[in-house]
């Protein structure tokens, strides 16, 4: 149970930074900048989690 709560409150934290990060990029950079930086994010992390799928260590 305490492993579940660990991995429940690290997505939460996770969650949250996001959350700040985008909001920064947002005040700091304007909404199109933003959008093109989380998108560049959201594909190299989606390009990580495939990797990981398809060659598992």
């Amino acid at each position: 149970m305490k492993r579940v709560m660990m991995e429940i409150g690290l997505l939460v934290v996770g969650l949250s930074f996001a959350g700040l990060h985008t909001l920064v990029c947002y005040r700091l950079f304007g909404l199109v900048a933003t959008l093109v930086i989380v998108g560049v994010q959201i594909v190299i992390a989606l390009g990580i989690v495939w990797i990981k799928i398809r060659a598992p260590d």
